[in-house]
């Protein structure tokens, strides 16, 4: 499989409940399914999220993504407030691209109640 924004190859790093492969490059993190059900499944598992928070922000101004999976443009999940958080869902599949560091963040205090609502429910 090859990295959504990168075009580079990706490693699986994960594969339980949702399988979790990481871009070799941009160390972004692709989930084959990521719904509100699945979330519960990746707390303690912060450590796939290898990349730098900086190198993951390079990223960010990327619009059109397709989905490794469906070849589908992936929408861009956005929420500005009360706090920030961007990254790739396929309406199709329900496939999500985070950059790096974005996990790590995402599943923080802070974040997590505003990342699941802007996940799929199933």
């Amino acid at each position: 499989m090859q990295c959504p924004k990168w075009y580079g190859d990706m490693d699986t790093v994960l594969d339980e409940e949702t399988t979790v492969d990481r871009c070799q490059n941009c160390h972004g993190l692709y989930f084959d399914q990521l719904t509100q059900e699945l979330l519960p499944g990746l707390y303690g598992k912060e450590a796939i999220d290898s990349g730098s928070d900086e190198l993951g922000a390079s990223y960010d101004d990327m619009v059109y993504v397709e989905c490794p999976k469906c070849d589908k443009i992936m929408d861009q999940r956005l929420l500005e407030e009360p706090v920030r958080i961007r990254f790739e869902l396929c309406p199709t599949c329900n496939a999500t691209f985070l950059d790096a560091g974005e996990l790590r963040e995402y599943l923080s205090s802070e974040f997590v109640e505003e990342f699941k609502s802007l996940l799929p429910e199933n």
